[in-house]
């Protein structure tokens, strides 16, 4: 019987212990918080949106994706065998928007049945204890005082330290000789330049979004766009804050590209624009987007095309027009940071993924595995994170027990 520890009991962790357990190995989760599964409780807005109805390689970043990783992780558990994993464990789900839920939409019932499942399985737990050390021997390995055959490292990122995300397992690893690059926050708020953005705080629209790098086209998003004092924020922002803030860090000029009216053309904003001037020309230029965008943002947008707000809609010509589509169609705002590890939900960047077998297991340190968040692999928002996690979690603890 393999003995095997596990360090980190959030979603990846217990996933690895439940199927080396599962499979004859004898397992002992560490955890440094007093209960297992503690970020679980914020993932889905507390509703835990657990995988995704559709699930490829190219809704992840980092060099587990660049490298193959995560399809060859998704292809032997993918969102259909997870979904199997909780039903069996007495998950009902549900979905909504595509998204995997549980049937009560509370992220309390996955930590529960997981624990439930743990206890089940026979899994040591190790409550409040962070492991400070793991030393390679022979035939195994020493964690803090106790031998083991394997390691499975499931700490996490550093993001939303209160869960007890603080970056532990990369120091762990470091000292195995394993390699990380730099953590950095993921699906979080961006911070811009702009001076007006103080001006319509609390602003909800439906907008697309590009994210551009010097010059050039990097990703693209759509959905409810929330504007606040310091940047913009909402889902659709989130899913690019990962490429965002690495190109920062690499020194790289980066800008978000805002579309308010996405299902149109550019000529078409002009074309319905012009409509507008000619029907709305005894309105003053103040008034001429009221009932198309929220009050706030018409101030804004008609500042930034250099409209005089208080002349008469008559007057306004066309490069006038042509300038106010610009800026409903392409307002720039200049990005200068992202939340920080305390804001965001999830870390980009970890240990690398070229030093990992399809399995997990670390190439130059047989024996030792790594899953979650601790890997280069960050999704984006809908359940990918999760799913994630249960399939590497999966797959380290089947190959650590030796099946």
């Amino acid at each position: 019987m393999k003995n095997i520890a596990v360090i980190g009991a959030g979603a990846s962790g217990m996933m690895a212990a439940i199927t080396a357990a599962s499979a004859g190995a004898s397992v002992t989760l560490y955890e440094r918080n007093d209960q297992v599964g503690k970020k679980i409780l914020q993932t889905g807005n507390g509703k835990c949106n657990f995988s995704n109805t559709v699930m490829n390689e190219d809704c992840f970043h980092g060099s587990a994706r660049d490298t193959g990783l995560v399809k060859k992780v998704l292809e032997r558990f993918d969102e259909n065998k997870a979904v199997e994993f909780f039903e069996s464990i007495g998950i009902l789900p549900r979905v909504r928007y595509g998204g995997y839920y549980p049937f009560s939409e509370q992220a309390s019932a996955i930590k529960d049945a997981m624990y439930l499942e743990l206890i089940r399985r026979k899994v040591k737990l190790v409550l409040g204890h962070q492991v400070r050390n793991i030393q390679k021997k022979k035939n195994g390995f020493v964690v803090d005082d106790q031998f083991f055959d394997a390691v499975i490292l499931s700490t996490g990122g550093k993001a939303s330290p209160k869960s007890g995300s603080t970056g532990d397992g990369y120091y762990l690893a470091e000292k195995l000789g394993v390699h990380s690059n730099e953590a950095l926050p993921a699906l979080t708020y961006l911070t811009g330049t702009e001076k007006w953005f103080k001006n319509v705080a609390g602003v909800r629209v439906e907008a697309s979004l590009k994210l551009m790098s010097d010059g050039k086209e990097l990703d693209s998003s759509r959905g409810e766009l929330q504007l606040t004092d310091q940047g913009i924020s909402g889902i659709c922002t989130f899913q690019l804050s990962a490429q965002a803030g690495r190109m920062l860090k690499e020194g790289h000029k980066v800008k978000v590209l805002l579309n308010f009216m996405p299902d149109m053309s550019f000529e078409e904003v002009v074309s319905f624009l012009n409509g507008r001037r000619s029907g709305l020309d005894s309105r003053k230029c103040s008034e001429f987007l009221i009932g198309v965008f929220p009050e706030k943002l018409c101030r804004v947008i008609l500042q930034q095309a250099d409209i005089n707000i208080d002349a008469s809609v008559k007057k306004l010509k066309d490069a006038d027009v042509r300038r106010l589509a610009g800026c409903i169609s392409f307002l720039a705002v200049n990005i200068k940071g992202t939340g920080g590890f305390d804001r965001c939900q999830v870390t980009s960047g970890g240990i690398l993924a070229d030093q990992l077998t399809d399995e997990l297991e670390v190439k130059d340190v047989p024996g030792f595995f790594a899953v979650g968040e601790v890997v280069d692999c960050d999704g984006i928002c809908g359940g990918y994170n999760l799913q994630w996690a249960w399939s590497s979690g999966y797959i380290a603890g089947m190959t650590a027990s030796g099946k």
